[in-house]
């Protein structure tokens, strides 16, 4: 069973292992973990990783997965106190 610390910030929740594997597959999963943004920001994250930096496309129910997973955990209600401080 994988720990929390290989994760890299990660919170538990449903679609974890999914947002780990996508995204740590580009970059570090702490980059994901101090975002801390709205649905609707991740959405257009994700369709500028498709479209400027080459991610393949997420099939419909995964990137409900993915989406529901960032906004519920990452959402800016999480964002670190050196991202909420910013103007």
């Amino acid at each position: 069973m994988a720990s929390d610390d290989d994760y890299d910030g990660l919170p538990p929740g449903k679609g974890r292992d999914e947002v780990y594997s996508y995204c740590a597959a580009c970059h570090s999963a702490k980059l994901v973990a101090q975002q801390g943004l709205t649905r609707e920001s991740w959405d257009e994250t994700l369709e500028w990783m498709v479209e400027e930096q080459g991610m393949a496309e997420i099939e419909d129910e995964m990137r409900v997965l993915i989406l529901d997973y960032l906004s519920e955990q990452l959402n800016t209600d999480h964002r670190p106190a050196h991202v909420k401080s910013r103007p």
